[in-house]
């Protein structure tokens, strides 16, 4: 008796967790009227037949450090290493999550919020979304990112790889100037 009256309150117990469950409301995409990418307008058009093209203003420079027959070669960034995107919501919104839709392999992938909008060109203070894993994509699959917070305008920032394939070499200096590639995404939508 003592069992089957168990047996029937963990049944009970799972069909109110399934009613809460289903009768929680989806995420909603917040439609591309309300938001803007100034230096990526594409970034964020909701057509996911556009694709973005981040540039990186760096490069790295390798120059030999020891002596003129030693192999050692050091590593200086010039620039940054990344690609950053701003992304403004035209009100303060609660975001549930963000998807990226990228085309470029992605090996790491940061998202920061602030509450702020971007005024009189200064970006206001963020705080980083903290996330138990490093977001990345291999092959253009989708990431993504829960926020779950009130957000005004989104940090997206990509760390990116050396393009070896575009490698100069100082015929003075003998220094190596190597480029870094260039991310592709499609779009970057927000869900609330």
């Amino acid at each position: 008796m003592l069992r089957r009256a168990y047996s029937l309150s963990v049944c009970v117990a799972i069909g109110v967790w399934l009613l809460m469950v289903g009768c929680a409301p989806l995420p909603k995409r917040i439609a591309a009227t309300h938001l803007s990418c100034e230096t990526y307008p594409t970034l964020v058009d909701g057509d996911l037949t556009t694709n973005s093209f981040l540039k990186v203003k760096g490069f790295v420079e390798k120059d030999n450090t020891a002596y003129k027959h030693s192999l050692r070669y050091g590593d200086w960034v010039e620039g940054k290493h990344k690609t950053e995107a701003l992304i403004q919501l035209d009100t303060l919104t609660n975001v549930a999550y963000i998807k990226v839709h990228p085309v470029s392999t992605i090996y790491r992938l940061s998202v920061e919020t602030s509450a702020a909008e971007i005024a009189h060109g200064k970006a206001p203070l963020f705080e980083p979304v903290i996330s138990h894993k490093i977001a990345r994509s291999e092959n253009g699959g989708v990431i993504r990112i829960d926020i779950d917070r009130p957000v005004r305008t989104l940090r997206v920032a990509i760390y990116v790889n050396r393009d070896l394939a575009r490698t100069t070499r100082e015929s003075v200096t003998q220094k190596t100037k190597v480029s870094f590639e260039d991310v592709v995404i499609r779009e970057i939508r927000v869900y609330r």
